[in-house]
């Protein structure tokens, strides 16, 4: 299979020959599955509910349609491999790590579907707590663990049925029965705050989450589970707010990191081995105020970075707070700081998934982007800057995706790290999700609901930027804008795509290869494109804001947005007499609409309030510091005061009546007395 290219004419021969299933590819990819083993499936959460897509199957076609039949631009057909009930969200789905299970939220409790074999249903668990008092209950968002073993479904939470989280098992006698139930209080839908249980990575190991205890650690076979050691079997961090594990072994067992949020001390990000979960390896105190803490683990299981995050910025260069990046490394128990609050925000940061090492988009925009050891957490490389604040390695480590979506216009390049070269640069606009193929050489982008409620899309791209298929997802009539609800009037969304998400393979199925040679003529940028490199997708020099209806109005704007047209240079003019001088010459201040003025006034308005209220607290802390000041002078003056006292006291004796130790307090005297003069003037 490696090094074949999935294609409509056959996703399973190689010159109009079958080829043979390869000796040794461990269940369930056997022979009976072959005929999907090189398929490129993703899965679209829709209004409609999910739809499966093949993108290797994609061929021209004028027979119409939508998105439900996969209807493309350009005359193309998307294949649609099935359509499954769920609700519409983006979080009740769940594939399985191998790919060969998709779980599926339904109004009954959860369904699961066997993807070899055209997704048929394989079993069905009803919702353990039923509707109370017109409350809708159910499932709301479910997990599978690694060996697929077992599935955990969350439940919406309520008082009257607190125990929210069930674990299933799939497998073995005990298969469609409940193991397992515990809490997460307060949750409701939605993405989960915190996976309460789950597994390691070879299912040798569960643990749990236990409030006001710590981490239970449990036997991975729950449904034969025996009473172990209770000492040894818990990690003692009873504030643990969130907690992840090594994705590999090291001296025979997985470390865990967890996060533990500020109380009475600092936050701290702690480490533990699961050889003695009770014994603490390392931990980093973060630095006060931090609010958050993500977690990151190298492939290896040898390394994890804490990027902590905090709402106040206390060098005043940010509104939106602060970022703190540490690197830690157990073996030895190194640490360090990567960013701090002074190199600004961290955009974003991952680990390659191929080699030790991790890059960082840090600081304000345009932000640098760097390369770093993973074996030290020193800085390799610089790669420049760029306005960019999202990372995405490919699942080798060959090539990365950097780009600026959110509130930037979606440039993108695709990085080759083995031989740092920029492959191609481009506009994906409009990106909110977006994620590799398990090939490594074909790239998802999607606009998904709620962040974009119109528009919504997914583009499916090659390595070399080449792209492949654009599907929309658009309602076929939309009638109006408004409609009457009876309570006032409702603006219609044409939001129908909630997410979109590749069908996981494994990671033996594909090989690495490195990147296509560029076309006739073409030569690569090094490095990191500049913003004066030709191609490159950075936006050029731009005109002054212009109100609506001015020389084509917002809609021109939109479409520069969407990459539909191109941003237009500065117009060129010849220099004055005062500029031919060296004379800095400002443009003019752009002209602002009331709305404008008016937003600027409310945040310049919060601004200051919150400023007022940092005064406030800082006034009043120091009034506290001086108070705690005042009250230890004033102890020590008693203490030294009672010293003396005793000295006075042994002066009385007789001079063969002082042992060494009364003579060793004598000889204090003078420094004490010095100390009395200056506390009493204080």
């Amino acid at each position: 299979l490696k090094g074949l290219e999935p294609g409509w004419g056959g996703p399973c021969s190689l010159g109009g020959v079958a080829t043979p299933w390869p000796s040794g590819l461990p269940q369930p990819w056997s022979a009976n599955v072959f005929p999907w083993a090189m398929a490129m499936e993703f899965v679209a959460a829709t209004k409609d509910g999910l739809i499966i897509y093949d993108a290797a199957q994609v061929k021209e076609s004028d027979d119409g349609g939508n998105y439900t039949t996969g209807h493309c631009s350009n005359g193309l057909r998307c294949a649609v491999v099935a359509t499954l009930p769920t609700p519409p969200n983006a979080f009740g789905f769940c594939w399985s790590g191998d790919g060969t299970l998709l779980a599926s939220v339904c109004d009954e409790g959860m369904r699961l579907y066997d993807a070899t074999d055209g997704y048929k249903q394989v079993r069905e668990i009803e919702k353990i707590a039923p509707d109370v008092q017109g409350r809708a209950g159910g499932v709301r968002s479910i997990r599978i663990s690694p060996k697929n073993n077992y599935c955990v479904t969350y439940e919406k939470w309520d008082p009257e049925y607190p125990e929210n989280v069930h674990v299933w098992a799939l497998q073995g006698k005990r298969a469609g029965e409940r193991v397992k139930s515990c809490t997460l209080k307060g949750y409701t839908s939605g993405a989960i705050p915190v996976e309460i249980i789950t597994w390691t990575f070879d299912e040798s190991f569960c643990l749990e989450l236990v409030p006001g205890q710590g981490i239970l650690v449990h036997d991975g076979k729950l449904d034969e589970e025996e009473d172990l050691d209770e000492d040894e079997m818990l990690i003692p961090e009873p504030n643990t707010a969130t907690f992840l594990i090594a994705p590999a072994a090291q001296k025979g067992a997985p470390y865990v990191a967890c996060y533990v949020p500020q109380g009475s001390k600092v936050a701290r990000a702690s480490i533990y081995h699961l050889s003695k979960p009770s014994k603490l390896v390392m931990e980093a105190q973060l630095p006060n105020k931090v609010k958050d803490c993500g977690l990151l683990w190298n492939f290896e299981g040898t390394a994890l970075l804490a990027n902590a995050s905090s709402d106040v910025d206390e060098t005043g260069n940010s509104y939106f707070g602060s970022t703190y990046l540490y690197w830690l490394k157990p073996e030895g128990k190194a640490k360090a700081e990567v960013c701090g609050a002074k190199d600004g925000q961290v955009q974003d940061v991952c680990w390659s998934p191929g080699a030790n090492e991790f890059m960082v988009i840090v600081g304000m925009l345009p932000a640098a982007v760097n390369i770093y050891s993973g074996a030290t957490g020193k800085l390799e490389k610089a790669l420049g800057e760029a306005k960019r604040n999202t990372l995405k390695w490919n699942p080798f480590g060959r090539f990365v995706a950097v780009g600026g979506f959110g509130t930037l216009p979606g440039d993108l390049e695709f990085y080759d790290r083995s031989k740092d070269e920029t492959i191609t640069s481009f506009r994906a606009a409009l990106t909110v999700s977006c994620e590799w193929f398990a090939d490594g050489r074909h790239f998802m982008s999607a606009t998904v609901a709620p962040r974009m409620n119109e528009g919504n899309q997914v583009t499916i791209y090659k390595h070399t930027g080449d792209q492949l298929m654009h599907l929309a997802f658009k309602p076929d009539f939309v009638a109006a804008r408004h409609e009457d609800t009876g309570a006032g009037a409702r603006t219609k969304t044409q939001a129908i795509l909630f997410a979109a998400k590749w069908r996981p393979m494994p990671g033996d199925l594909y090989e690495d290869r490195p990147a296509d040679p560029p076309a006739d003529g073409a030569k690569r940028v090094k490095g990191l494109p500049t913003g004066a490199t030709p191609g490159s997708g950075y936006a050029g020099a731009t005109n002054a804001y212009r109100p609506r209806g001015a020389e084509g109005g917002m809609s021109a704007v939109a479409a520069m947005m969407r990459g539909e047209m191109q941003v237009p240079d500065a117009p060129k003019r010849e220099m004055t007499d005062g500029e031919k001088g060296g004379w800095e010459v400002r443009p003019a201040a752009p002209v602002l609409e009331e709305w404008e003025i008016r937003k600027m006034e409310k945040e310049a308005k919060k601004l200051q309030e919150q400023k007022e209220k940092e005064a406030k607290e800082a006034e009043k802390q120091a009034l506290k510091d001086l108070e705690q000041g005042e009250n230890a002078t004033k102890k020590r003056l008693k203490e030294v005061k009672k010293l003396l006292e005793g000295m006075e006291a042994l002066k009385d004796k007789d001079w063969d009546e002082l042992t060494e130790e009364d003579e060793e307090i004598l000889e204090q005297e003078v420094a004490l007395r010095e100390e009395l003069a200056k506390l009493e003037k204080k």
